[in-house]
């Protein structure tokens, strides 16, 4: 494990004073969930500072958004292929983290912001960081889908990669980060999955649908909304490349 204090005087939007940059490596996935909730519970009790943590799952795991349907994911084949299925303490629809590189912010929300601010503001720093793996132009979404559609439809309402909502950050008009807050007591928690390379549309194999042919129209719509960091820059990125530059980007004031 990676844990330094940091101030970081550029990103004071988000981060007032000092705060913690953790790496933990690979962990399971109740390990990884139990981090971000215990940590958001301590700093609504003033028992630790602010966090950027970064980590990868190992095994794969599927997480369900907090108010998500245990029944939506097929737990027996989870089972099979040595996928963990947690809950995450956050909203949204579940997510196969696989080939990616997860990050977690837990923050008391400034006086003279709100959450939705800080949504769009670790955004830019996550931009900020992404960027140092090459000339890449990323872009924000920038209306909100119809979610009373988008969650009676039943290909797309499985997966968190079916689309993006306000300020996620794309490539080409595709997802490329799916993030997800919770909100108690004036703290945030706030985190997502930056895709590295191709395994999480396979939720597609793990998902509960009526047919095979729902099940191939699943990847296939996952797959079109969305894209790597292997695919923008048409070269392997490592989990380590992106923690790396994601704690230069915070350790400069």
């Amino acid at each position: 494990m990676v844990n330094m204090i940091l101030k970081s005087d550029k990103y004071k939007n988000i981060f007032e004073n000092q705060f913690e940059f953790i790496n933990t490596g690979f962990s399971n996935g109740i390990y990884n969930m139990e981090f971000d909730s215990q940590r958001f519970e301590d700093v609504i009790k003033n028992k630790a500072l602010p966090m950027f943590r970064v980590y990868g799952w190992k095994p794969w795991a599927v997480s369900l958004g907090a108010n998500q349907k245990e029944t939506d994911i097929n737990l027996d084949r989870c089972k099979e292929k040595n996928i963990d299925l947690v809950r995450r303490p956050t909203g949204g629809r579940a997510v196969l983290h696989a080939n990616e590189i997860t990050y977690s912010v837990v923050v008391r929300i400034p006086q003279n912001s709100s959450a939705s601010n800080l949504y769009r503001d670790i955004h830019l720093l996550i931009i900020d960081s992404l960027r140092k793996s090459g000339k890449i132009e990323l872009d924000f979404e920038k209306s909100q889908p119809d979610f009373n559609n988008f969650y009676r439809n039943e290909i797309s309402s499985l997966s968190c990669f079916a689309s993006s909502a306000r300020y996620e950050i794309e490539f080409n008009g595709k997802k490329l980060v799916g993030s997800a807050q919770k909100i108690s007591d004036g703290v945030l928690l706030q985190h997502g999955s930056i895709l590295l390379g191709r395994g999480y549309e396979l939720i597609s194999e793990l998902a509960n649908v009526s047919s095979v042919e729902l099940r191939n129209r699943l990847k296939e719509y996952t797959l079109s909304h969305s894209i790597t960091l292997e695919e923008i820059l048409n070269r392997p990125v490592s989990f380590e490349e992106v923690a790396e530059n994601f704690f230069d980007t915070l350790k400069i004031t």
